[in-house]
C-alpha cells in the first residue's frame, strides 16, 4: 500500500478509535474511581463500627466484673451489726471470698468506721481489733456516694489492685471494704476475641496497662502513654476518635478504638493488626477495579470494532484507487456499503475503464520506465539495508554493555566490559568498511585480500554481536571454540557469517542456533545450524536470489530484506568458499561454508609489526576539526596516550606555532568557511619552514575527494577511525619522519 493512503487510513482509523475509546472509556474510569473510593470509604466506616460495638461489649463485660464484686460486697453490708453478729458475718464474709475469687482481702466496719472483721487470703483473720478506719478514703467515700471505686495500685510492682468499698443502705449497717486483684480481669479480655488476631485490653487513668491477653504486660506494670496520646484520653470523658491508626501493644501497626469505663475512668481499648483490618477494604477496591477493567476491556473492544467498521469501506476504497494508480487498469473496486462510498468506487471504476483504453499504447512504455526505477530503488536500497542488517546487531551490543557498565559497581566487571565495548567498536568499524566494499561488489571492485587468521576470532565476533538478539528472542546462540586457522579475508568471512547468523537467529522461533567448525579434506566448515522454520526442497535454489524470501508459517511474507544470503552467496564466490545449505522444513536449516586451512601464526607479507606505543609520548601534536565532539574525543585519547595536544577548530595564525611547533598535524578534510585540510597543511609547512608529517582524516568518501587527497601526497583514514589504526599510523609518521 502506497505510504501516503496507509496513513490517511491509519489516522482515520486512529481517530475515530480515539473518539470511541475517549467517550466510552472515560465515563467507565471515573465510575471506577468513585465506585473504589466508595467501597472504600464504606468498609472502613463498617470495620469501625465493628470496633465499636466490640469495645461497647467488652466494656459491659468488665463492668459487670466490677458489679459482681459489689454485690457481694453489698450483700455483707446488708445488716445492722448486732453484739452477737461478728462470727455469723466472718462466715459470710468468707463465703463471699469463695464466690468472688478476685477479693484478696476484706474489711467490714462499723458505722464508726472501727474496723470489726479482717479476712485475708495472705494474712491471719482479725476479729473486734475496733482499729479506727474512719479518716480512710474507701470509708468516707463510700459514706458518701455508698460505692467508692479507688484508683489502681501495683503490688510488688507487678501486679494490679484496686479498693472498692460498699455501704449499707442503713447507717448502721457499716461498710464493706475490698481489695480485687485486676488479674483476673484476664480472665475476661482473654476470652474476648475480634477477627484472627484482634485483642481488648484495658488501660487506666494513669494509662497503664491493667488487663491484657498476655498476662506478661500486666504484671511488668506497662506505661501505655502512647495510647493516651493517641486516644487524647480526658478525665472529663470527652469523646476520643473512633479509630486510630498506631503501633499496637504487641509491636505490629493496628487499628484501634477506646472506650471510656465512666464508673472507673478505665478505658477498654480493642485493637487488630492493619494488615488484617485492610483486608475487606483490599478485597472491595480489587473487586471494584476488576469489574471497572472488565468493563473498559469491553468497552475497548466494542469502540475499536466500531471504528473498524466505519473505516473498512474507506480502506477497500483506498486499497482499489491504489491497485489502479499503480497501473492495474483492470482492477475494479467491490464496495457494497450501500451509501455515497460505494457510488464514488463506481465513479473509480469508470475512471479506471477509461484510462485503460486510453492508455492500452503507452503500457509498454511505462513498464519500462517502472523497471528502470525499480533497478534504480533496489541499487540505492542494497547499501542501506545491508548497512542497517550488519551494524544495528554490533550497535545494540555497544548500547547494552554501556548500560551494563554504567551500573557495574566491581571495577574487574567493569574492565571486562569496557574490553568488551572495544571489541564491539571495533566490529562496527570493520562491518563499516566491509560494508562499503560489499556495495562494489556488482563493479568488481571489492578484492579480498586473504590472510592467516584465527578462526576463534570471528566465532567471538559473532557472540559480541548477535548474542543479545538471541536472548531477546528466548533463543540459546551456541558457539563451539575451535583452535584453527584459516585462509581468508577476515572483513569478508566475518560479513558472511554475520549474515547466517543473523538469518538464522531471525527466522527461529524457539530452541536455538549452533555455530560449529569441523574438519574436512578441502578445509574448515563452518556451520551455522538452527532449529527455525526450515525451507522446502523446492525453494533452495532460489533463496540466494536477490530479495527473496521464504515467509514464516502463517504470515504473509519473511522477515528482513532478503539480501543477506544474495551477498553471501556473491562473497563466497568472490573469495572461493564453496557453500552449502540442507534444511528440514519445520525442524531448521543449516548452512556450511568451506575455508582452507592455514599455518598458525601466518601473517600477510605485507603485514606490519606492531607500533612501538611509546613512540608518541611527549610528541606535539595539532589536531584541527571543525566538529567539537571529535575535535575533544580526539584530543583526550591523544592525551591519554602522553602526547602534548594541541586541539583547533580552525588553522592558527603563524605566530601562534611558532613558538612550538607541532611534530605531527591531524587535519579534518572539510573545515568551515570553505576551508579544507589540503590547504591547511600546506600553509602550516610553509609557515613552519619544513614539511611536517600530517594525516587527514575525512568522511568524505567520494571518488573526487579521494583523487584530490591522493594527488597531494598526504596518507588518509577513512571515519571511523578505531584508535589502534589511528595510532599504528601517527606511530609510522613520527618513525618515517
Amino acid at each position: 500500500m502506497h505510504p501516503r493512503w496507509e496513513a490517511l487510513r491509519g489516522s482515520l482509523q486512529r481517530r475515530y478509535a480515539t473518539i470511541f475509546v475517549l467517550v466510552v472509556s472515560v465515563p467507565l474510569l471515573v465510575s471506577a474511581v468513585v465506585s473504589a473510593s466508595l467501597a472504600h470509604r464504606q468498609q472502613r466506616e463498617a470495620i469501625a463500627a465493628l470496633q465499636d460495638a466490640q469495645a461497647d461489649a467488652s466494656a459491659v463485660r468488665i463492668l459487670q466484673f466490677l458489679r459482681e464484686v459489689e454485690l457481694q460486697l453489698a450483700w455483707l453490708t446488708a445488716l445492722p451489726w448486732g453484739e452477737d453478729a461478728t462470727q455469723q458475718r466472718r462466715l459470710d464474709m468468707l463465703r463471699a471470698m469463695r464466690q468472688a475469687p478476685a477479693i484478696t482481702d476484706l474489711v467490714l466496719l462499723d458505722e464508726a468506721g472501727r474496723e470489726r472483721v479482717a479476712e485475708s487470703r495472705l494474712e491471719l483473720s482479725r476479729i473486734d481489733t475496733l482499729a479506727d478506719r474512719s479518716a480512710s478514703p474507701a470509708f468516707a467515700g463510700a459514706r458518701a456516694n455508698r460505692v467508692y471505686h479507688g484508683d489502681v495500685y501495683f503490688r510488688k510492682g507487678s501486679e494490679p489492685f484496686v479498693t472498692l468499698a460498699v455501704a449499707g443502705s442503713d447507717p448502721a449497717a457499716g461498710v464493706a471494704v475490698a481489695e480485687v486483684s485486676l488479674k483476673h480481669i484476664w480472665d475476661v479480655v482473654s476470652r474476648i476475641h475480634f477477627g484472627r488476631e484482634g485483642i481488648v485490653y484495658v488501660v487506666d487513668r494513669a494509662a497503664r496497662l491493667i488487663a491484657h491477653p498476655d498476662i506478661q504486660l500486666v504484671l511488668r506494670n506497662t506505661d501505655l502513654s502512647t495510647v493516651r496520646q493517641a486516644f487524647e484520653f480526658r478525665q472529663d470523658g470527652a469523646a476520643s476518635p473512633r479509630a486510630v491508626r498506631m503501633q499496637g501493644t504487641l509491636g505490629k501497626p493496628v487499628l484501634a478504638t477506646s472506650r471510656r469505663i465512666e464508673l472507673t475512668g478505665w478505658h477498654v481499648v480493642v485493637e487488630q493488626p492493619l494488615e488484617e483490618a485492610d483486608e475487606p477494604v483490599r478485597a472491595a477496591v480489587r473487586a471494584a477495579v476488576w469489574v471497572a477493567a472488565g468493563s473498559l476491556a469491553l468497552a475497548l473492544a466494542a469502540a475499536l470494532w466500531s471504528a473498524w467498521r466505519m473505516v473498512r469501506p474507506l480502506r477497500a476504497l483506498a486499497q482499489g484507487a491504489e491497485r489502479i494508480g499503480a497501473g492495474q487498469l483492470s482492477h475494479r473496486i467491490q464496495l457494497k456499503s450501500g451509501d455515497e462510498l460505494e457510488r464514488l468506487g463506481e465513479r473509480f471504476n469508470d475512471m479506471a475503464g477509461e484510462l485503460q483504453a486510453s492508455y492500452g499504447s503507452l503500457e509498454r512504455k511505462v513498464e519500462e520506465r517502472t523497471r528502470a526505477l525499480s533497478e534504480a530503488n533496489r541499487a540505492k536500497s542494497r547499501l542501506l539495508a545491508a548497512a542497517s542488517h550488519d551494524l544495528r546487531q554490533p550497535l545494540h551490543a555497544l548500547n547494552l554493555l554501556v548500560a551494563q557498565q554504567r551500573i557495574e559497581p566491581d571495577p574487574r566487571e567493569r574492565d571486562r566490559l569496557a574490553a568488551r565495548v572495544e571489541a564491539a567498536v571495533a566490529s562496527i568499524n570493520t562491518l563499516f568498511d566491509g560494508l562499503l566494499d560489499v556495495s562494489k561488489l556488482d563493479a568488481g571492485v571489492v578484492r579480498p585480500e586473504p590472510s592467516a587468521v584465527p578462526v576463534q576470532r570471528i566465532l567471538d565476533q559473532m557472540d559480541i554481536t548477535y548474542s543479545g538478539a538471541a536472548r531477546a528472542k528466548g533463543l540459546e546462540l551456541r558457539i563451539r571454540p575451535h583452535d584453527a586457522w584459516v585462509c581468508s579475508d577476515p572483513v569478508l568471512l566475518e560479513r558472511v557469517l554475520g549474515n547466517l547468523v543473523a538469518n538464522a537467529v531471525r527466522y527461529t522461533r524457539h530452541g536455538g542456533v549452533l555455530v560449529g567448525c569441523r574438519r574436512t579434506g578441502a578445509g574448515l566448515r563452518i556451520m551455522v545450524c538452527d532449529t527455525g522454520i526450515g525451507i522446502p526442497a523446492d525453494k533452495l535454489p532460489d533463496i540466494f536470489q536477490e530479495f527473496y524470501q521464504v515467509a514464516p508459517e502463517g504470515s504473509g511474507r519473511g522477515e528482513g530484506l532478503g539480501l543477506g544470503l544474495s551477498i553471501v552467496t556473491r562473497l563466497c564466490a568472490l573469495m572461493a568458499h564453496p557453500i552449502e545449505v540442507r534444511s528440514v522444513p519445520g525442524r531448521g536449516s543449516c548452512f556450511s561454508v568451506t575455508v582452507p586451512l592455514a599455518q598458525p601464526g601466518q601473517t600477510p607479507a605485507s603485514a606490519a609489526p606492531e607500533p612501538a606505543f611509546d613512540a608518541l609520548r611527549g610528541r606535539r601534536v595539532l589536531v584541527i576539526d571543525n566538529d567539537d565532539q571529535v575535535l575533544d574525543s580526539t584530543a583526550r585519547l591523544l592525551a591519554g596516550w602522553g602526547c602534548r595536544v594541541r586541539a583547533l577548530k580552525a588553522a592558527p595564525h603563524t605566530a601562534d606555532v611558532d613558538s612550538a611547533p607541532p611534530e605531527l598535524l591531524l587535519v579534518d578534510f572539510q573545515l568551515d568557511d570553505g576551508d579544507d585540510g589540503l590547504a591547511v597543511v600546506k600553509r602550516l609547512r610553509v609557515a613552519l619552514h619544513q614539511p611536517v608529517p600530517a594525516l587527514i582524516m575525512t568522511g568524505d568518501v567520494s571518488a573526487l575527494t579521494r583523487q584530490r587527497i591522493a594527488d597531494s601526497g598526504l596518507p588518509m583514514l577513512e571515519k571511523p577511525v578505531s584508535g589502534l589504526r589511528l595510532r599504528t599510523v601517527m606511530t609510522r609518521l613520527l618513525q618515517r619522519a
